[in-house]
């Protein structure tokens, strides 16, 4: 009790001292006081700004869910196990090499060496999870993963070409780390990544469903950096730099329902197309339907020069004298307007109706038509592929093209059967294929050192 009575009495005595020390020096211990609040406010600020100044905030226009984000998208923070060059070629990435046996029903992928994910475990075959429809896929060992096809497909390795991660997990293999991901629902808003290397930046990249949204992100400085189609109006922005490029990895097309009663006429379609004047497009144009920069690409083909004279003298055979509708999505409809005014030019009454989804039922339309690095084309033509052979297309020459094509391991004869290909097709008809649209890189001056910075 006595000891309970010694430690009140010093308890009291030592916060009778304090409040005393406190009453005598309270102008000091509040500017003390103040000083380390407003230190902790300023270094607060300064590392929020710092934070920032090494953060690249980078703008995609599109809709996505985890289940379909492009792989370019992700491939700071994985890589996929077959990629492509610029000419369509598959390269290896997290496979070292690949083989096909069984006359081209089984491929075979073998891992690189010494390959890790984000966790710091070691990447062993049985770790990666790809799901693709019809195929059996067995981990053979550690480093070996099979693939059984139920028939021969030469363009397989381009189903390889999509980010890998590890099973059940977001540790990639690349030089930045997923550490958050932002959804509404399954559609993905924001990705943020951290790096490995301390020197690059921290990475974030937002969605945005409309160029148009995009663009004002990029206005108010949400995001640094962007790809768009159309960047006039940021021009004379002069803390902005911009980079035009052309986009040989799309064609502005137009499509024609060949099932269609007017334009199921081979005369009429080939009509259309020689009377759209290409010169005033802002892109590259195009002659048939795979990329110039593609190894099987055929610059041979027929060419629709612009000719109003030779549009009239078809369409006269055609003897088509109803209205066409032009469907095409809000970001083509001045494309779509230009075309009108042509058609129009021509004698051919033309409608344009807007999508926001791509329509079910069309006589022509006009879209973006995304390629595949392969120059297999057989779900876009094919006659057997009715969900995706959007224009009802049917020729039986295509067909055995596509068919012997994709079957062949032949690198020179698949080359010789695209060459006909693309031939027969563009002299058919079933598409006019416009251009390869500028895109437009645009980025803060402020912020070009950090993009820089970043791994290619």
């Amino acid at each position: 009790m006595r000891l309970f009575r010694i430690q009140v009495r010093r308890i009291k005595f030592w916060w009778n001292l304090t409040l005393a020390y406190i009453a005598r020096y309270r102008l000091r211990f509040i500017a003390i006081t103040a000083a380390i609040f407003l230190i902790l406010i300023s270094a607060n600020k300064i590392w929020s700004l710092i934070s920032k100044n090494n953060v690249v905030t980078i703008g995609v226009v599109g809709t996505y869910t985890l289940e379909n984000i492009p792989a370019e998208i992700l491939s700071l923070a994985t890589q996929p196990l077959i990629a492509f060059d610029k000419n369509g070629k598959p390269i290896p990435s997290l496979a070292s090499h690949w083989q096909s046996t069984d006359d081209g029903k089984t491929y075979i992928v073998f891992l690189k060496d010494n390959l890790k994910w984000h966790d710091g475990t070691v990447v062993v075959a049985k770790d990666i999870s790809i799901a693709i429809s019809d195929v059996k896929i067995a981990a053979l060992n550690d480093k070996t993963i099979e693939f059984k096809l139920p028939n021969p497909i030469s363009s397989f390795p381009i189903i390889l070409d999509k980010p890998v991660f590890k099973s059940k997990s977001f540790y990639g293999t690349g030089q930045y780390r997923l550490v958050a991901i932002d959804k509404i629902g399954e559609i993905v808003r924001k990705i943020s990544m951290m790096p490995r290397d301390k020197n690059l930046p921290r990475v974030e990249i937002k969605f945005y469903p409309t160029e148009t949204q995009a663009v004002n992100a990029l206005k108010i400085g949400e995001i640094k950096n962007t790809s768009v189609s159309f960047a006039q109006e940021l021009e004379n922005w002069p803390n902005l730099e911009i980079e035009k490029i052309t986009d040989d990895a799309n064609i502005i097309t137009v499509f024609f329902n060949t099932q269609d009663s007017q334009l199921s006429s081979k005369e009429f379609r080939q009509a259309l197309i020689y009377a759209i004047n290409k010169s005033e497009f802002d892109g590259t144009l195009s002659l048939g339907p795979i990329s110039p920069d593609n190894w099987a690409y055929n610059g041979t083909v027929k060419k629709y020069d612009y000719n109003p004279g030779k549009a009239k003298e078809l369409l006269s055979k055609a003897k088509v004298d109803k209205p066409i509708a032009l469907s095409t999505s809000p970001n083509l409809e001045s494309i779509a307007r230009m075309i009108k005014k042509d058609w129009e030019a021509i004698g051919v009454e033309t409608q344009i109706t807007t999508e926001k989804t791509m329509p079910k039922n069309f006589q022509a339309l006009l879209a973006i038509n995304k390629l595949s690095p392969d120059p297999d084309q057989y779900a876009l033509w094919h006659s057997t592929q009715t969900k995706t052979n959007i224009t009802g297309y049917k020729d039986v020459k295509i067909d055995k093209l596509l068919e012997d094509a994709r079957s062949e391991k032949d690198e020179e004869k698949r080359k010789e059967l695209y060459f006909d290909f693309q031939k027969y097709l563009v002299e058919d008809a079933p598409a006019a294929f416009l251009y390869h649209p500028y895109k437009y890189k645009v980025s803060y001056k402020n912020i070009k050192p950090l993009i820089q910075k970043l791994p290619l």
